[in-house]
């Protein structure tokens, strides 16, 4: 067995011959292509939050809906781009492994812009935009979840085990720049006299204008070598499975801790709802980020989508530098550590926020600053270390497979997230809501210990699946 010194050479000689032999691109230049599609796809994720307050302020108040029905029709349009995202991260995936990254990384641009302007131009009805918007999201999404799979699994062929996490960490961190750019572009948008009916629809379209001008790079990526020889023999179905059962440990971590994290990430983020007043009864009214921060309300709805998009962007602002500190934090610590002391410490957070909520709402700076805080340690910790470790713990045969599968429990933790935590809150308390997030971050720390395992210049991701190659007879 070659040593870990000889791995590394190994894989940076084929890497230096592969980008030579071919008309591959610089792989810093790959990188930054890989990330403007993430950064793309974290955009149109979260600007959906702040489109669906616009429309609340500029369609709802002219139909006839009764409030719980309107409550509906908000919640299906940002529910259904995660469905579609969980899908596109399960398809894409597979594919990914089957067919080829290049190819799907194409497609998944290609579904991304279509239906990005689509989305855009949605026809508004009698009832609103909700029905088209709510489709053109569901297609949408299935795009954007494929770029999940595909972006890691080509971030990690196309790096040495010794940059592979640093890499990794840095497409994502492109999720924290979408997410400050979605209430930035807003903001600017409405410095014009426009009206907000062309407002939402302005800020989802420009999304489609950085994936559409990485199109050119897109089609002259190259399938990486490592992939290249993991497809030399072709894998039955009842391999594929094999494969995946020899790794059904790291499976459930790596789904697993990915679904706990969601829960909490989008249930606070995404769709931000009352949290900020004392224990008051459910049906008494609740303040939010936005009324803490002294940007309640407004005399205008344009006032309020103005206020919304900055209290957006303070929250923003303290979880942002979250992201760009993991990025060498992986190289030093490894994942699995700065993993766990995400968890813990949002856990420690969240228990903070529960056990003393009163007595912390007197000092309102305060509490904002432990809300956003809880942003910051996550982007920090399980929300960068959950799409880096799948890239790197399955071998080239199932890794985009495996990716995927593991996103798209994500995913389905989001959704569980944005449905569940408004009615949970309303029935108990906001005190509730975050001693069960709390409890949930443990979980997800005690499962990252027995599932997770440190990948950190262990091994080369690259490299064939000695168990395949081992038993592949044997299937």
């Amino acid at each position: 067995m070659a040593s870990r010194g000889g791995d590394s050479k190994s894989s940076r000689e084929e890497l230096d011959v592969e980008n030579r032999q071919s008309r591959d691109m610089h792989p810093f230049l790959k990188l930054i292509i890989l990330s403007v599609g993430f950064l793309t796809d974290a955009y149109e994720l979260f600007v959906m939050g702040i489109i669906i307050v616009i429309l609340h302020e500029c369609i709802l108040p002219n139909l006839s809906y009764p409030p719980k029905q309107r409550r509906g029709q908000s919640s299906f349009v940002a529910t259904s781009i995660l469905m579609g995202a969980a899908a596109g991260q399960l398809f894409f995936g597979t594919l990914g492994d089957k067919v080829g990254r290049k190819v799907m990384f194409v497609t998944t641009m290609t579904v991304i812009v279509i239906f990005t302007l689509c989305a855009a131009c949605s026809p508004t009805t009698s009832n609103g935009p909700y029905l088209a918007l709510s489709v053109f999201n569901l297609c949408l999404g299935f795009g954007i979840g494929g770029e999940y799979p595909l972006s890691a699994t080509l971030a990690s062929e196309s790096s040495p085990p010794e940059k592979r996490g640093r890499n990794m960490s840095f497409v994502f961190s492109m999720q924290g720049v979408g997410n400050l750019l979605a209430p930035v572009i807003v903001s600017l948008i409405l410095l014009f006299p426009v009206d907000l009916e062309w407002v939402w629809r302005i800020a989802l379209g420009v999304a489609a204008i950085p994936c559409a001008l990485s199109a050119y790079h897109r089609l002259r990526l190259q399938e990486s070598s490592r992939y290249k020889k993991a497809r030399t023999d072709s894998l039955s179905l009842r391999q594929t499975l094999h494969l995946l059962n020899q790794c059904k440990l790291h499976l459930l971590g790596t789904a697993g801790t990915w679904f706990l994290f969601d829960i909490t990430f989008y249930g606070n983020g995404l769709f931000k709802v009352g949290i900020l007043t004392p224990d008051v009864p459910s049906n008494a009214k609740q303040e939010t980020v936005i009324e803490l921060l002294g940007l309640s309300g407004g005399e205008t709805p344009h006032d309020v989508v103005q206020n919304t998009a900055l209290s957006s962007l303070a929250i923003t602002i303290i979880a942002l530098p979250g992201y760009f500190l993991a990025i060498p934090l992986t190289e030093i610590l490894g994942r699995k550590k700065i993993q766990l002391i995400g968890f813990a410490m949002v856990a420690i957070l969240f228990a903070i926020m529960a056990g003393a909520y009163n007595t912390i709402l007197e000092l309102p700076a305060l509490f904002i600053i432990i809300y956003g805080l809880t942003f910051f340690w996550s982007n920090l910790g399980p929300n960068t270390t959950t799409f880096v470790i799948p890239g790197e713990v399955f071998t080239s045969e199932i890794r985009a497979t495996c990716h995927g599968l593991s996103a798209a429990a994500g995913k389905v933790g989001a959704m569980l997230g944005t449905i569940a935590f408004e009615p949970v809150s309303e029935a108990t308390s906001y005190r509730v809501t975050f001693a069960i997030c709390s409890g949930i971050a443990i979980l997800g720390f005690l499962m990252t210990i027995a599932c997770i395992p440190e990948t950190m210049a262990k091994r080369d991701a690259q490299d064939v699946s000695p168990l395949l190659k081992k038993d592949k007879t044997k299937v």
